[in-house]
């Protein structure tokens, strides 16, 4: 204690002395513990190691350019007044003693020089930043740092960095670059300035640039939380993940804790989001990896809903040909956090449904994946998906139907599932599975296990509705025809409507009306002419001359040229009639063969529904029948004998009605047999007349055809 008292002791006297403050100075500052003349290298050299990139990258640039005699004294001076800018401890006060000491001209001096160095220049925009950097003078810094740090290339990466940040002073309005290219900014930038972060990157050893990564990624937040330039710790995040995408996922679990860091700051967490999705758009992999360990957890909140939704169903279209190299229990854990969020979304079922085709057109033995997908159905609250890939799976590889035909009997509720989603479903594949032949052999061994298990004493639970099922699937392919033929008439309409305007289709409309009614009212003109014409004829005794219309028509003198026409037209329909009779027949053979398929579906299918319906009616009336017996007991409990009358008095109903029903049967009967038919309505006289009726018909028939074949020859 008496040793630091006296320290503090000799200070003070020296502090008020009156001698010669330029020699007091530096024993003050080696008092203080400031550096000696001979230390200085080494403290530069410390000093560089661990100062701030930006100071130090300019003091080297500054040494460099003075080496090289390009730089005039008074930018040295500007330059050495920029590394005591920050002074510490003792150092600070012995500038303020400098600068009451010295004269005041320099500091006049030093007043008017412009800012060249603390004036850092805004752009508008990132685009016009990038391309205002000059790359010869990037080009030479990093090869000075080179040059001082004999080849350490995480120097050269932080360099670089620092001197982005530095350049790189702009507003950034959206740090998603929402609207912009997923390279955007790094494939965007002059190809200079890219050739020079590739090479900087490029010699850095793997290991090396994926430490650089997770340390960019900290400082980014860093200098976003300190409103620091930062866009250069982007640009080179960009790039680290389009040369190694594994970086992105070397350290997620300390990712994870920076990310919960700055979830709650929402331009930060987006920008550490955007980073570490970089690798997904070169490996889809690590895409999912990502988005599982980091995305997900932030997916509920507002502010990251969209971005997560969006980049997932962003990385599986842009690697549609991709194989996944994903595990069974990854697969599964990705798979249910995208069908089971609390939102629906449209992008999350789009991006469930590429998941699902990724992982089975990927694996090398489908057959293996069914198996895999089948014993896990319980593991997704949604098990849609799982099913489909089910289907996908039995469309790819013949031998997963060998594989479902084994679990069938144990396995009857989940089988019962996977048919009526495949009924269902309006997928392609589906349709398509329903015409491979190994299917329908599939469901032939299906039919036979079914008819086992209904011969079996103790039938397994939801064995009728199965079979069912199974005989729909088995008709599906024509009802998808006609349903495809009916959707294709719908659209096709929906197109004419939508073409045409509202103003259109109220004229049209008012048009087709106007004319339906004219031709209905010319038809019925034309028909009571002709009755009235026919009957005017019959009077005359069946010549058209001595009628009183003929006669009519040959005072006016239309006689000959009424006769031509109705010549001439029973002519053309004597012929039009001819060739009906020989082409028709063959018209509805070719109309009958076309349509066959659909008639026969629809009986088949008519026949379906009808047994669906005795069996339903059926069930339900044993369910009715345990029920009501159940009931009756119940009701007997509280009260006695009510449920006997009710039985009493229902069945004395029905014989009532029953009694009532063939009574009035056997009046009805005895009354037309003795009242109606009898005299001209009697049994014989109904014969007569129908045979006579049938005569008339025939006699009629060969007169017609006698007609046609005297017009068809006139010409």
């Amino acid at each position: 204690m008496s040793a630091e008292w006296e320290v503090v002791g000799k200070q003070k006297k020296a502090r008020k002395q009156t001698g010669d403050k330029k020699n007091e100075q530096p024993q003050n500052a080696s008092a203080r513990g400031g550096p000696k003349i001979e230390d200085t290298a080494a403290m530069d050299e410390i000093c560089a190691l661990y100062a701030d990139v930006k100071d130090d990258l300019l003091a080297k640039f500054n040494g460099f350019k003075d080496t090289n005699g390009k730089a005039d004294p008074k930018q040295k001076e500007n330059g050495a007044g920029k590394r005591s800018a920050t002074p510490v401890g003792g150092q600070q006060q012995q500038q303020q003693q400098q600068g009451n000491g010295k004269t005041k001209p320099k500091e006049s001096e030093k007043s008017a020089k412009p800012p060249t160095a603390s004036a850092k220049p805004h752009f508008k925009d990132l685009d016009a930043a990038l391309r205002a950097i000059n790359t010869t003078d990037l080009h030479s810094q990093l090869t000075a740092v080179n040059v001082n740090f004999k080849d350490n290339h995480l120097m050269m990466l932080k360099a670089l960095t620092g001197a982005l940040n530095d350049k790189l002073r702009v507003n950034e309005p959206d740090p998603l670059y929402s609207g912009k290219a997923i390279t955007y900014p790094y494939k965007s930038m002059p190809q200079d300035l890219r050739k020079v972060i590739d090479d900087c990157i490029a010699r850095a050893d793997e290991e090396n640039v994926k430490y650089f990564y997770d340390l960019s990624l900290s400082n980014l937040a860093s200098d976003m939380n300190k409103n620091l330039p930062y866009l250069g710790h982007k640009l080179i995040l960009q790039a680290i993940a389009s040369h190694y995408p594994s970086a992105c996922v070397n350290n997620l679990a300390r990712n994870a804790i920076l990310r919960n860091s700055y979830q709650n700051r929402p331009n930060i967490g987006l920008s550490l989001l955007w980073a570490l999705g970089q690798g997904g758009y070169s490996d889809l992999d690590v895409g999912l990896k990502v988005w599982q360990d980091i995305m997900v957890p932030v997916i509920d909140m507002k502010n990251y809903n969209r971005f997560v939704c969006e980049y997932v169903t962003r990385i599986f279209k842009i690697h549609q040909s991709h194989k996944l190299g994903l595990g069974g229990s990854e697969f599964l854990t990705i798979l249910s956090s995208l069908t089971t969020q609390p939102k629906a979304s449209r992008e999350l079922d789009e991006a469930a449904r590429m998941l699902v085709e990724r992982y089975v057109f990927s694996s090398p033995k489908a057959s293996a994946t069914f198996a895999m997908l089948f014993k896990n159905i319980s593991f997704i609250t949604r098990p849609d998906m799982i099913y489909y890939g089910l289907i996908l799976c039995l469309y790819e590889d013949p031998e997963s139907a060998a594989v479902w035909q084994g679990l069938y009997r144990k396995s009857l509720p989940t089988s019962l599932a996977i048919l009526d989603y495949l009924y269902t479903s309006t997928q392609e594949y589906c349709k398509k599975l329903f015409y491979e032949e190994h299917f329908h052999r599939f469901l032939s061994e299906v039919d036979k296990i079914n008819e086992e298990l209904s011969q079996a004493k103790k039938k397994p639970e939801g064995l009728k509705s199965i079979i069912a099922a199974v005989k729909i699937i088995r008709v599906a392919p024509f009802l998808i025809i006609i349903l495809r033929d009916r959707d294709y008439d719908a659209q096709a309409k929906s197109k004419k409507k939508q073409s045409s305007g509202k103003a259109n289709s109220k004229s049209s409309s008012s048009v087709t009306s106007v004319l339906c009614s004219l031709l209905l009212t010319t038809f019925l003109l034309f028909g009571i002419t002709g009755a009235l014409v026919g009957y005017d004829t019959y009077r005359a005794g069946g010549k058209f001359e001595a009628s009183l219309t003929g006669q009519t028509l040959k005072q006016a003198g239309l006689l000959p040229a009424v006769q031509d026409a109705w010549t001439c037209s029973m002519k053309y329909s004597a012929r039009g009639y001819k060739w009906a009779e020989a082409n028709v027949p063959v018209y509805y053979q070719a109309t009958s063969k076309a349509l066959g398929p659909y008639v026969e579906f629809s009986i088949d299918f008519s026949k379906v529904l009808w047994n669906g319906a005795k069996k339903g009616f059926a069930s339900a009336k044993v369910l009715a029948a345990q029920k009501m017996s159940q009931a009756a007991v119940y009701v007997d409990q509280y009260a006695p004998g009510v449920p006997k009358k009710i039985g009493d008095a229902s069945c004395a109903l029905c014989d009532t009605v029953c009694t009532f029903a063939t009574n009035a049967y056997k009046h009805t009967y005895e009354f037309f047999k003795t009242k109606v038919f009898v005299g001209q309505l009697s049994a014989e006289s109904l014969g007569k007349v129908f045979n006579s009726t049938q005569q008339a018909a025939a006699q009629y028939y060969s007169w017609f055809n006698d007609q046609v074949d005297f017009y068809a020859k006139l010409k």
